[in-house]
């Protein structure tokens, strides 16, 4: 006989661990107890069997469930007559939130056997899946602590939730039609009034089937949703969501389906199954849907459904139809460029110019989170699925919190060795958004119990994330932006060697006061070096030419032609799709340095060959050209334009070699997807070239590679091969997006080296 006690850290609330604990001591034979805490689990266990209980609580735990440290104590014998789940204690230590999980098969089963209680029920759960972050009002992780606290369990709902040997033993959010949450319809289109009888559900099946456009409340947030077969209803949804050419995301009711139009890789296929269910960025298979659905793009966003309800817009018996569609467009229930809405009254007021009619329901959502979006190499997006999953720091950490940066902004807390990044908060230039960080802040501090005592931001002076941190009477650290990416990959890693990075964006603010994002830089915890970049261009208008990428075509033209620009915009027919009095101008503000700020920002190379080549002259979203560049990509093809390297206090990456043989080709009418790919190698070239140099100088062979530009698959791939090849250790960003939501990681890493 023997007793001991555990505490164990981890993923180890919400994820049917004491339900787990509770009958593996039974099955054992032990007596004693389990309880949540604010630090964790804690587990007394007696009896002749505990060393066996240890070993298979760490080799076969729940399946979500993440156990990252056991602190073991032998204790004296007391003799408990019975193992119990004791009541929850607040302890007010650091302890995981567990992301949202998406519909289990269990469930999803009997959400379609009609002999089950809870046959067609949209809210179906148990203690492997359903709501969690998004239902999380605070710690411990029990139901009157979540928005469930309202609903009431009937008396068969709380026998289960009671019952060890029953699937929802303590699954907070178990209800059923009678006791829990329901949906509402409220039809906004006269069209579509004719369906108002029918049930919520079986109504906005029928408005879908008839093109209509319907808001729908989901997980963390509203969706739009239209039939993604119906060319009709998907121009009209861009049309009333003004959205461009920004591509939408798709739900298909099985891989099945998905692969009808999609290639897909065993890593993509592992994605689109797991747990998570993000949007997995896949490649076209087949123009079967419309074009507008992702134009002048090599990849369709799908996802599988993970809410019950998702489940039943295809599945819902109301036809003899196996599938009620075969893919729905489900985007984000969002005006432009805003975060997504979560409450009912705010649906109402600012999409009813959208929808035909709303699918409610009157489970609140706490913390709102939008759809992730993964590629089988990183993020796109980080949010529902993932966040808020910590990311584990090499050393201890005091409470911080880093702003992170403008565009594609998250923000991350630190305390005990963890940082914690918030989903996908969006783009700081307008008031609702700012509003969205502050309230999801507001929500992450106090559910893990974080009072900063410093804040991390950018060096850039008008960052509103910046001006946010200044107001907060807490010292404030500033980074410079590239060497905050180059640390978010670092703290992802665990690195605190020096390194070579190399960082491709479009904009980040330089401790010179230009415009960088084309850099090589090396690096440590304590400080970096800038050690190259690409040759600078102008970019006239400044911020108007990131949204008109015809702008930094003609700039590269000046730079490459001098004198002759203007014989080659007509050579290339630039004069056919710009009028010539702009073009005019604009080669007059190329040569005012007030008026045409100077960049070294990779981004605005591609936005200007995009141009060139006549793929794209206006971005109607961020970074819209290099994405139709990168379409044109073929394989096979191997050769590279040639571009100079100069040595002068740094290395400089000169391409206006490469632009005069890519113009050269244009001029011979070379095929685009030819030219495009031979574009992409020749940054790849760039890459393994000033990187050999600087290895030779340094010594080192530790590559970070960061920065939006990097999102690009055939880019990263090539450039990660082609390094490895030369015998260096190369390092991506992996848990979050290499684009600006990966700052505020590299902000606080930064900061709690300084202050450890």
């Amino acid at each position: 006989m023997s007793r001991l006690r555990l505490n164990i850290k981890g993923r180890v609330q919400g994820v049917g661990f004491r339900p787990f604990v509770f009958n593996l001591a039974k099955r054992l034979n032990l007596n004693g107890y389990v309880k949540n805490t604010s630090k964790g689990v804690v587990i007394e266990i007696e009896g002749g069997r505990t060393e066996e209980f240890v070993e298979l609580l760490q080799t076969s735990p729940p399946p979500l469930s993440r156990i990252e440290e056991i602190q073991k104590e032998v204790l004296e014998d007391v003799g408990f007559s019975e193992f119990k789940i004791l009541s929850s204690e607040d302890e007010g230590s650091f302890t995981h939130v567990s992301p949202d999980v998406s519909i289990c098969e269990d469930c999803r089963r009997e959400l379609m056997t009609p002999s089950d209680r809870r046959y067609l029920y949209p809210f179906i759960n148990c203690t492997n899946c359903g709501p969690r972050y998004s239902i999380t009002l605070r710690l411990p992780y029990d139901r009157p602590n979540t928005t469930m606290a309202p609903f009431r369990m009937c008396p068969r709902c709380n026998e289960e939730y009671h019952n060890p040997e029953d699937r929802r033993f303590h699954a907070q959010p178990n209800a059923c039609p009678m006791c829990g949450p329901s949906l509402r319809l409220i039809v906004n289109s006269p069209g579509f009034d004719k369906f108002k009888n029918l049930s919520p559900l079986e109504a906005v099946i029928r408005i879908l089937k008839n093109g209509g456009i319907v808001a729908i409340k989901g997980l963390g947030g509203f969706h739009i949703a239209c039939n993604a077969e119906d060319r009709r209803a998907v121009v009209a949804l861009r049309h009333r969501k003004g959205r461009g050419n920004k591509p939408f995301a798709l739900m298909a009711p099985d891989i099945e389906t998905i692969e009808r139009y999609c290639y897909i890789e065993p890593e993509e296929r592992r994605l689109l199954l797991s747990e998570q269910k993000p949007i997995v960025l896949l490649r076209k298979r087949s123009p079967l849907l419309p074009d507008e659905i992702a134009p002048q793009n090599r990849y369709l966003g799908f996802m599988l459904p993970y809410t019950p309800l998702h489940y039943l817009l295809f599945c819902h018996p109301i036809e003899e139809d196996r599938r009620n569609f075969s893919v729905l467009v489900m985007t984000s229930g969002n005006l432009s460029e805003e975060p997504i809405i979560h409450k009912d009254e705010d649906a109402l007021k600012r999409l009813s110019h959208i929808v035909d009619a709303f699918l409610l329901h009157n489970r609140e959502i706490f913390m709102r989170v939008d759809d992730s979006v993964v590629t089988s190499e990183f993020f796109i997006r980080r949010a529902r699925g993932y966040v808020p999953e910590p990311v584990k720091l090499p050393t201890d950490t005091g409470e911080f919190l880093g702003v992170g940066a403008d565009l594609k902004n998250t923000f991350t807390l630190t305390k005990e060795g963890y940082a914690i990044v918030s989903q996908h908060i969006g783009d700081m230039d307008n008031y609702e958004t700012l509003q969205f960080f502050e309230e999801v802040l507001d929500n992450l501090s106090g559910l893990y119990r974080i009072t900063p005592e410093a804040i991390g931001a950018d060096l850039h002076p008008d960052y509103y994330s910046r001006r946010w941190a200044d107001r907060q009477g807490l010292p404030v650290f500033y980074f410079q932006h590239h060497y905050a990416h180059v640390a978010s990959v670092m703290a992802e890693h665990n690195l605190t060697e020096k390194v070579i990075g190399v960082v491709f964006d479009g904009t980040g603010y330089g401790t010179d006061g230009t415009i960088w994002g084309g850099e090589f830089i090396v690096a440590d915890l304590e400080g970096f070096q800038r050690k190259g970049h690409l040759r600078c261009m102008p970019l006239p208008g400044g911020e108007a030419s990131i949204r008109e990428p015809w702008r930094t075509g003609l700039s590269l033209l000046r730079e490459t032609f001098g004198e002759n620009t203007e014989a080659w915009i007509e050579k290339l027919g630039i004069t056919k799709r710009v009028p010539v009095e702009r073009i005019s101008k604009i080669l007059k503000v190329i040569e005012n340095p007030q008026l045409s700020p100077l960049s070294s920002g990779c981004g605005r190379l591609f936005d200007a060959v995009a141009s060139l080549m006549g793929v794209k002259d206006i971005n109607t979203f961020e970074a819209e050209a290099p994405m139709a560049l990168e379409a044109l990509v073929v394989e096979g093809v191997t050769s590279f334009y040639p571009f100079d390297i100069i040595e002068e206090e740094v290395f400089i990456v000169d391409y206006r070699p490469l632009i005069t043989s890519l113009v050269e080709d244009l001029i011979k009418e070379e095929p685009l997807s030819s030219v495009a790919t031979k574009f992409h190698n020749s940054v790849v070239e760039m890459v393994a070239e000033v990187t050999e140099r600087l290895s030779e100088s340094t010594g080192l062979k530790t590559v970070i590679l960061s920065g939006g530009v990097f999102q690009n698959l055939y880019l990263i791939r090539r450039v990660v091969q082609r390094l490895k090849q030369r015998g260096y250790r190369v390092f991506y960003n992996r848990m979050l997006p290499p684009n600006d939501a990966c700052i505020s990681l590299g902000q606080v890493y930064l900061l709690a080296w300084r202050h450890s």
